[in-house]
């Protein structure tokens, strides 16, 4: 087991959240070990790094914070449905191993919480990180859209297609044409009048231009979603088209931050200008398209990714999936591959390795099992985590 004070490093960690929200987070964690390990990313690389266990890996593009999650579907740029990564908050250049272990991890305890013999679990395992390898020896860089999807990824991008934008803009708002207001709920928050005043005023001066020329903004709300994010600041706009206000928009806007992840010995960064230029400069290599009105923001002196708004239910419910053993099979093949082709899709940029690289590191197996082995023994590790942080958070250490 490793030996550090647990409590006391996610403590730190969060101490420059928003501490009024801060406990929907811990609130979050403490559901089950999965959702503990989607909240602890620096966790995992404080351990990862600390004894590094890998040999060398090719440095690439990763997207960092890898979990079976932090994969879902959305409306691109050019208005098409993708399925994709969809987190790039932690993203850097990094050893390949970083991504590839973290969501293997992720695997082991999302199969443990559902209660998988061994058996079981290994195999599913072993099926994502072989599938994996035959993405990046086939040295080609796959998409899945409307048109390619199959099992569970087709049934989501075909609902999310279907989808109207007034739909949306029913669920979310009082849905008037002009002056419309947003509802608030448990997942958004109200926000005092004159930071949305001040919101809306920096909007008008600085953001109505480009995508969203003809757009004011016209309310706004602190959104809480995911579950490492919670307690970033991070706003719901509400867009109304000057002219015609029944066009409206819902944008999201998430505090872009430094990656949670030390910065990789011996592997040179590119000089970013803020964190949110990061952020969407590794999104826009890894994926094949990026969601719609991607685009930095600041406020305050802060840098904001703003995106359109893509809802939580846009993404594959595994709990009700794993029961459908051929679909979920297809979807880790699926997901396998899209990890290899965000690999590759970035290769050779500002300094990654090739992608013949990653092709010669793939057929090389010798590494497969060592990385098996260690998110099979880490995943236990976390499990010992969420036990001691849930006995901690009902002392009220985290108050």
């Amino acid at each position: 087991m490793v030996n550090r004070d647990t409590p006391a490093i996610i403590r730190l960690f969060n101490a420059n959240r928003e501490q009024a929200v801060l406990p929907l987070k811990y609130e979050a964690m403490a559901i089950d070990a999965f959702r503990f390990f989607r909240g602890t990313c620096h966790l995992f690389y404080h351990d990862l790094l600390q004894a590094y266990p890998f040999s060398t890996s090719p440095g690439t593009w990763i997207c960092g914070d890898l979990h079976l999650e932090n994969f879902g579907s959305y409306k691109g740029g050019n208005k098409l449905v993708y399925f994709d990564m969809n987190d790039f908050d932690e993203g850097m250049q990094a050893p390949l191993l970083y991504d590839l272990s973290r969501c293997l991890v992720s695997l082991e305890l999302a199969t443990a919480e559902i209660g998988l013999t061994y058996k079981e679990k290994k195999k599913l395992v072993q099926q994502l990180l072989q599938q994996y390898r035959f993405a990046l020896i086939r040295n080609k860089a796959f998409n899945i859209e409307k048109e390619t999807a199959a099992g569970l990824i087709k049934k989501l991008i075909n609902k999310v297609s279907e989808r109207k934008r007034g739909d949306l803009l029913r669920e979310r708002t009082n849905n008037k044409a002009s002056g419309a207001k947003l509802l608030l709920d448990k997942k958004l928050l109200a926000i005092d009048a004159p930071l949305k005043k001040d919101l809306i005023k920096t909007f008008a001066a600085t953001a109505a231009t480009g995508y969203h020329a003809g757009y004011k903004m016209v309310d706004a709300g602190f959104r809480i979603a995911g579950t490492g994010s919670i307690g970033l600041k991070r706003y719901l706009c509400l867009l109304e088209n000057k002219e015609d206000p029944r066009k409206k928009r819902l944008i999201d806007l998430k505090l872009a931050t430094a990656s949670c992840i030390p910065l990789p010995a011996g592997v040179v960064q590119p000089s970013w200008q803020q964190e949110a230029d990061r952020i969407i400069g590794v999104q826009d290599m890894m994926q094949h398209v990026t969601p719609a009105y991607l685009t930095p923001f600041v406020f305050r002196d802060e840098w904001y990714v703003a995106r359109a708004i893509q809802p939580t239910a846009d993404k594959i419910d595994l709990d009700s999936a794993w029961q459908q053993t051929n679909r979920v099979v297809q979807y880790l093949s699926d997901l396998a591959m899209l990890i290899a082709s965000a690999h590759l899709r970035s290769s050779g940029r500002q300094g990654a390795a090739t992608a013949d690289a990653l092709k010669a590191f793939a057929v090389d197996a010798a590494w497969e099992n060592t990385v098996l082995d260690w998110a099979s023994a880490y995943a236990k590790q976390v499990a010992k985590d969420y036990t001691i942080f849930c006995e901690a958070l009902k002392d009220g250490y985290f108050n």
